[in-house]
């Protein structure tokens, strides 16, 4: 048991500027590593990045002001259930992360997804429509043909 008390007291020794330094650190290095998994999940459309960029905003809003819904559920009654229930949103919604699942997720249900997005998916080149009919692709024989030039020019040199 003596052990945990140097321990402590090694930890205690660290001056507050250097915890606050890799502290800050720490919740950064979470954050990047939290913004590479949704990057790679999730494709960076308009959109996704509105989602984002929304519901982090009131997560962040939520926890820097946590008092904002104490006063949206007011009951003065004495239904002893109904107040624990009404208290239990209200500590939900003081909550940034809960505040941020929410919104993202709502957000996510209600905003539709564009076309641009669905004809990118599919692999849909996004000035066909399904009643044209299929049409040679120049653009492709003018690369190769472009292509061919530069590879027989560099046989010339």
């Amino acid at each position: 048991m003596g052990v945990f008390a140097k321990f402590a007291a090694s930890l205690i020794s660290i001056p507050s500027s250097v915890l606050g330094g890799m502290t800050t650190f720490l919740f950064c290095a979470v954050a990047v590593s939290g913004i590479a998994i949704v990057s790679r999940s999730v494709p960076f459309n308009r959109r996704n990045r509105f989602i984002l960029t929304a519901g982090l905003a009131l997560g962040y809003g939520a926890t820097m002001v946590p008092t904002y819904f104490n006063y949206v559920f007011t009951y003065g009654g004495d239904n002893k259930g109904l107040r624990g229930f009404l208290d239990a949103i209200k500590l939900v919604m003081e909550t940034g992360f809960a505040v941020c699942a929410f919104a993202t997720m709502l957000l996510n249900l209600i905003l539709p997804i564009e076309i641009e997005d669905i004809v990118v998916a599919a692999g849909v080149a996004p000035s066909s429509t399904a009643g044209d009919a299929p049409t040679k692709d120049n653009d492709s024989e003018e690369i190769r043909a472009v292509d061919s030039n530069l590879k027989g020019s560099d046989k010339m040199a």
